[in-house]
């Protein structure tokens, strides 16, 4: 509900809605009930258009409507799909209208990677970058438009970069799409009046999900495929994917024109005050006025948990994480843990440690083959296969079940099923690989246990506490963010990883690291690390406490622990499995924070 007004956005009689959902404050909800409202306006075949940017985003906003909807109302009025799905669809469908062949194969994320690796492999790590960064910036900025291929030529020849030119020809040569590709003959086929005609006439409605992603191709695509009602919801403060052309105040700013003034949530109904006081914190550093509260604040106990602790090394660091996931999981089994880092490489101390914490369920997100629902297709497929089947049937398989215009989900097959052989290769045969995947029966897009994953990667999720390693510098901000606007939005990458906490988070540092070279080196503090000390009233000693109360407090009832309706940590939800099995919190820590 708007808290402005009184009045819930999701019902606006306007055709064309903008909605501003900080995190928590029901963004995914706002849009189910948008759906059901939209449906009384549909006219008869027309469907509802429901765009996301990744897998998982997908999942979540799917899960949502179904709920909502219903699976009858959903299968027939709704279609949710990725910007990229949307775009294969368009270019399947009307690309001989522009001589492309409808036929060619949907490309994936990693086509672009594998022809510029061609050029890098054999440099160090900082050349290898920068050449790489180089190629990938000549390429999106010749391909962010409405442009055929030889206006991309052009451009690329006018960008000086031969590696981007090298590139492109030999795509050119071989007939195939890149997955940058898809977006600029989609945004040029809508371009042509009947084949607009033709999706606005299908689609009576479009959504979109986290607006502030978007660039002004992807705009123009969402605008395109609906004219009666379009509904744009996000968080400018948490646009953090400039780096994919996403242009978060030129879009909002067209927006506002098409949309009129924005509706604005402020009320949380994900996380605790502690948390949301974090939240609060480094939004005011983000020039924020709006301050995000508690739906019902007095449910959560001990108002939930902000912690800060540093420690000696990443080594240590990461021990003491798996110390807590393992005290938190053995008193609560259906808690949810993610452990998010700013970029990958400064994952690796806790990737290892985890990977020894073999009583621990724990996922890798960038391990395809770690996906529940990829699981279940590779052990439902190996089980239907005869002993005898190689890797190629089981490939063909696999693949053949999946809509190619769903590139996103076809290329994460793909990994899997090369995941898989290796699996397979060691452990002797297909059957006794799939033994060795775990299945979850659970239907949540986040499934119990502990995961291991990167900021950018966790954006529009939730995890009942949240632990986030390497507040330092260099890690946090990024070390090659120099200019003032990279600054503020490497400060939005801290708003959206703490964010994702429900009723706790915690915020850790090591004060020395382990060199490529095996040597140990000091490390510096963030320069937010103060900001965050301030924000987290607790330490390792006090969140040693909160834990075991937590505990105390669950184990003489057996019953769920009372908490706010989608605001209750799942933490909570479970009489504890052996209330007498807490370990201290302050091993391996300093205390202080």
């Amino acid at each position: 509900m708007n808290q402005e007004t009184g009045l819930d956005p999701a019902y606006s009689p306007t055709a064309n809605l903008l909605a501003i959902a900080p995190p928590g404050c029901g963004k995914t909800e706002l849009l189910a009930r948008r759906a059901v409202h939209l449906l009384g306006g549909l006219q008869p075949h027309q469907r509802i258009l429901a765009l996301t940017f990744s897998n998982r985003a997908k999942q979540n906003l799917r899960e949502r409507l179904l709920r909502t909807l219903g699976p009858q109302r959903f299968s027939r009025h709704v279609r949710v799909t990725n910007f990229h799905g949307h775009a294969a669809d368009i270019i399947r469908a009307h690309g001989r209208t522009l001589g492309l062949d409808p036929n060619t194969p949907m490309p994936g994320r990693s086509t672009l990677a594998d022809a510029i690796s061609l050029f890098t492999d054999g440099l160090d790590i900082g050349p290898a970058f920068n050449r790489r960064k180089a190629i990938e910036a000549a390429l999106a900025a010749a391909k962010q438009g409405p442009y055929d291929d030889d206006e991309v030529r052009e451009a690329l020849a006018a960008s000086g970069n031969t590696f981007a030119q090298q590139i492109e020809a030999k795509r050119l040569a071989e007939g195939i799409f890149h997955y940058e590709d898809l977006l600029r003959h989609a945004q040029r086929l809508l371009r042509v009046e009947e084949i607009a005609r033709l999706y606005q006439l299908h689609y009576g409605a479009v959504l979109v999900d986290e607006f502030q992603d978007m660039s002004p191709q992807q705009l123009e695509i969402a605008l395109g495929s609906s004219s009666a009602s379009r509904t744009f919801v996000g968080d400018p403060l948490q646009g953090i994917f400039s780096w994919a052309g996403a242009r978060p105040a030129e879009v909002e700013r067209e927006l506002r024109d098409i949309c009129g003034e924005p509706r604005r949530l402020t009320v949380s109904y994900r996380s605790s005050p502690a948390v949301l006081d974090v939240v609060n914190h480094v939004a005011a550093r983000l020039d924020d006025v709006a301050d995000l509260r508690s739906a019902r604040p007095d449910a959560w106990p001990q108002g939930g948990a902000a912690a800060t602790v540093g420690f000696n090394s990443g080594a240590e660091e990461a021990g003491w994480i798996v110390d807590r996931a393992t005290e938190i999981l053995s008193a609560f089994p259906k808690a949810t843990i993610g452990v998010i880092t700013r970029s990958g490489w400064r994952r690796k101390y806790v990737d290892a440690a985890f990977s020894d914490a073999v009583h621990l369920r724990c996922q890798r997100w960038d391990l395809a083959i770690e996906d529940s629902t990829m699981v279940q297709r590779l052990v439902a497929m190996v089980a239907q296969l005869p002993r005898q089947a190689d890797m190629e049937r089981l490939r063909s398989a696999v693949l053949g079940g999946i809509d190619p215009s769903d590139v996103d989900t076809m290329e994460q097959a793909t990994n899997a099923l090369s995941e898989f052989e290796s699996l397979a290769n060691q452990a002797g045969s297909f059957a006794a690989a799939a033994a060795q995947l775990r299945i979850v029966e659970e239907g949540s897009a986040i499934e119990p246990g502990v995961h291991l994953l990167n900021a950018h990667t966790g954006k529009g999720q939730q995890f009942d506490w949240v632990f986030v390693p390497g507040f330092e510098g260099w890690h946090i901000p990024d070390g090659r963010a120099d200019t003032a606007e990279q600054l503020t939005e490497e400060l939005r990458v801290v708003l959206v990883m703490v964010s994702r906490a429900r009723h706790g988070i915690v915020i850790t540092r090591a004060r020395s690291l382990i060199s490529k070279a095996g040597k140990p080196y000091a490390t510096r503090e963030s320069q937010w690390w103060p900001m965050i000390v301030e924000a987290c009233p607790m330490n390792a000693n006090t969140l040693t406490q909160h834990v075991s109360e937590l505990i105390s407090q669950a184990a003489p009832r057996d019953e769920s622990v009372s908490a706010p309706p989608q605001a209750s940590p799942r933490a909570l939800a479970e009489v504890p499995a052996n209330a007498g099995a807490t370990k201290s919190l302050a091993r391996g820590a300093d205390g202080t924070g």
